[in-house]
């Protein structure tokens, strides 16, 4: 009889305990770490600072996910020796889950480190190569989309003869190299070619070898403050000469620069993104911002969708599930990542007025 009741009693208290477990509120998981890496000090740093508030902008409109996002701002200033620091400490001492970079430059730097420490990695970025590896992605219009429309825009204006002054930078030289490769064969030809480095500030030797080419458009391939020296210098010599751009003319805090000039830009940001930014900001978003918005909605889609699955986040079932990400709206529309890491976008052609971009076509 005895031994009856301890049975019973044993059975009592297991169910006790089972309850007592059941009832317990599960350990919060742990969160999922984004790690940026902008310009927040030098000429460029209104660009970091669009990306970093766009980025925050994302983090404020994620409601009832399961998993907590937590973004940790790094400043490279532009500077590639800063960019590689960053990354080494966001991943050795923040541990985080993934990084965004801004710019080619940038971009090129982390892909190894990424890679190596298998960190997520997205680069707001031109070149492709970015997007090499297991880990990395790329959230930009590519090269190709770009200079699709350039061209397409040079035919339509009767352009012949363009003249282009660029930057010795990875993703400016990937766009260089796409132009000429699209341009082979069309009747279109780069009369006069002339590369430039970071910090070079007279340009008038280069402007006066190439106005003897007779151009019929200036192409200005450049970051602030060599963008802005070399378009003052045009027109102190004079050069009446069209100029315009891939991208270039909204990588500048001086747009009235530009004005009336038409250029080509990586996609459109939606309304519903631009109005919620302003209302937050109180000013327009920069190039970059809403890739930097739809990165972190991304990872964090990505995250919930890997941790519904399985319970976990690993950064390796964070990867899978970004490449399943088909039609997920976003600030650029929406938004598909293909097999090779690239978020699939459209190029526009816009024109600076009242010293603000404006589409104008496609």
């Amino acid at each position: 009889m005895k031994q009856h009741l301890k049975i019973i009693l044993s059975i009592i208290i297991l169910i006790a305990i089972a309850v007592l477990i059941a009832r317990m509120p599960n350990k919060p998981p742990a969160s999922i770490k984004i790690g940026v890496i902008v310009p927040l000090s030098g000429n460029v740093a209104f660009l970091g600072e669009g990306v970093r508030n766009a980025a925050m902008l994302a983090q404020s409109q994620l409601h009832d996910t399961r998993l907590k996002y937590e973004l940790i701002f790094e400043d490279d200033g532009f500077d590639p020796k800063r960019t590689a620091s960053a990354a080494q400490k966001l991943i050795s001492i923040d541990k985080v889950d993934a990084i965004v970079t801004l710019a080619s430059s940038a971009g090129n730097i982390v892909n190894p480190i990424a890679e190596k420490n298998k960190v997520i990695h997205f680069a707001i970025a031109s070149d492709p190569t970015i997007a090499k590896g297991n880990y990395n992605f790329i959230h930009w219009t590519p090269p190709k989309a770009e200079v699709e429309t350039f061209i397409k825009e040079l035919g339509r204006r009767k352009i012949r003869k363009i003249a282009i002054f660029g930057a010795h930078i990875p993703g400016i030289i990937a766009i260089n190299n796409e132009m000429k490769r699209q341009i082979a064969g069309t009747e279109i030809s780069i009369v006069d070619e002339e590369d430039f480095n970071f910090g070079e500030t007279d340009f008038k030797t280069r402007i006066l070898k190439a106005q003897e080419k007779q151009p019929d458009i200036y192409v200005l391939f450049a970051f602030s403050p060599e963008l802005e020296n070399v378009t003052k210098q045009l027109r102190e010599l004079g050069v009446k000469t069209p100029i315009t751009a891939i991208e270039s003319f909204e990588q500048t805090d001086q747009p009235q620069l530009y004005e009336g000039n038409w250029y080509v830009n990586a996609a459109d940001a939606t309304n519903a993104f631009i109005d919620l930014y302003q209302n937050k900001y109180g000013k327009q978003p920069t190039l970059g911002s809403a890739n930097a918005y739809d990165i972190v909605g991304m990872i964090a889609n990505a995250s919930e969708a890997a941790y519904a699955k399985t319970g976990k986040s690993s950064k390796d079932a964070i990867v899978s599930e970004l490449l399943n990400i088909k039609g997920m709206s976003g600030a650029l529309g929406d938004l598909t990542i293909d097999p090779e890491g690239f978020v699939i976008s459209k190029a526009v052609v816009r024109m600076i007025r009242n010293g603000k971009p404006v589409t104008i076509g496609q």
